[in-house]
């Protein structure tokens, strides 16, 4: 009798052990499949057309989408025709979205120039989110792999990846909120991995385009802002600490005299954001849009951009007001500007997905009013 028990617990010990290195296997593999999607480069080609929620979700926009196997991209919005021809090209070097109505060229050096951060993101959301896989599926005819990253703070969303494991490419994303209803923030509807791109697809072609460009160039050392307060009449704020787990992943400057600025990006791992700053007293006119949060703290003014709930956007901007406080009075007025069109773009140059096809591709304006 005492033998069968032994044995018996043996069996459950075995059986526990099993399960829970199950567990971790299943975590793992779910943290190695998302960090494929946070790599710089692709093994194919990628062409598609993706289906886009609006940030006010009342509408679906078309994209299409060319990604080279060096992580250079193409995105065009297709549809609405209000927003038609709206292009954001990442030739490797600089990231150029055009905005034709507008006639408004916004550029800043590409992400890929960055130092290759996929560990620091991974580590990032693994530490702000649990992974583990929610089953396979087929979407436009790819066999992919569900990735559920559930948050460790309620008040973020939990977000569903279907992931190409072959190629790292996100088929589909899908938000999950406080009522638990599943909503498809973007979904691929045809997709092909072609041998070759025609060599002018990510060629950047400023001269050809009419209109202002308005060029943020990064910032070596971001912390460091005694050297540029002056050239842009405040001093940027970086605060120490942000909520939900979020960080200070780099800022790139605007001195120009159209309108100077800082384009602060934040990141918890999974979703990007940015924080555009610039003096108040600069009379802009700023429409309020959908996914964007302003507010106003010791002569800054503060636009925050990213695709999460209002209570969390609202809180990181909070943060910032917070510590613009604690900062340095504004340096000097400037003159008025009307730049109603140009601060409409720039405030939402991040609202599409934060995280379309890659985690880390730039985004495209598409909340932007019709002209």
């Amino acid at each position: 009798m005492a033998t069968s028990k032994l044995a018996i617990a043996a069996v459950l010990i075995a059986c526990a052990s099993a399960g829970h290195a199950h567990g971790q296997s299943e975590s793992e593999r779910a943290r190695l499949i998302l960090l494929k999607t946070l790599e710089r480069t692709f093994p194919q080609n990628v062409l598609a057309i993706i289906s886009q929620r609006s940030p006010d979700s009342a509408t679906m926009q078309r994209i299409q989408v060319q990604i080279a196997k060096d992580g250079k991209m193409r995105q065009t919005v297709i549809y609405p025709l209000s927003m038609e021809g709206v292009e954001t090209i990442d030739d490797g070097n600089q990231s150029a979205t055009y905005l034709p109505d507008e006639k408004l060229m916004l550029i800043q050096e590409s992400p890929k120039k960055l130092p290759n951060d996929s560990q620091t993101r991974i580590n990032l959301t693994v530490r702000n989110y649990g992974l583990k896989i929610g089953g396979a599926t087929t979407v436009a005819g790819q066999n992919v792999t569900i990735v559920v990253a559930s948050p460790r703070s309620r008040e973020l969303e939990t977000r569903r990846y279907y992931i190409d494991e072959r190629s790292g490419f996100i088929l589909q994303l899908e938000t999950i909120g406080a009522d638990g209803q599943p909503k498809i923030a973007f979904k691929v509807q045809t997709v092909v991995y072609p041998s070759r791109f025609n060599p002018n697809t990510f060629v950047i072609d400023t001269d050809s385009k009419d209109g202002r460009k308005v060029v943020y160039r990064p910032k070596s050392n971001w912390m460091d802002t005694t050297p540029r307060s002056a050239a842009l009449g405040f001093e940027p704020v970086f605060p120490a600490d942000l909520p939900y787990g979020f960080e200070v992943q780099d800022a790139q400057v605007n001195d120009s005299q159209s309108w100077k600025s800082v384009a602060v990006r934040i990141t918890d791992g999974l979703i990007k954001g940015t924080v555009y700053q610039w003096q108040s007293s600069a009379k802009v006119k700023i429409k309020t849009m959908v996914g964007t949060s302003i507010g106003d703290s010791n002569g800054i003014r503060f636009a925050v951009t990213a695709d999460v709930p209002e209570a969390v956007r609202q809180k990181l901007l909070k943060t910032f007001i917070d510590a613009a406080k604690e900062a340095n009075a504004p340096l000097g007025l400037w003159q008025d500007q009307e730049l109603a069109a140009t601060n409409a773009a720039l405030t939402q140059t991040d609202i599409l997905i934060q995280g379309l096809i890659r985690l880390d591709l730039p985004v495209l304006l598409l909340a932007m009013p019709s002209p």
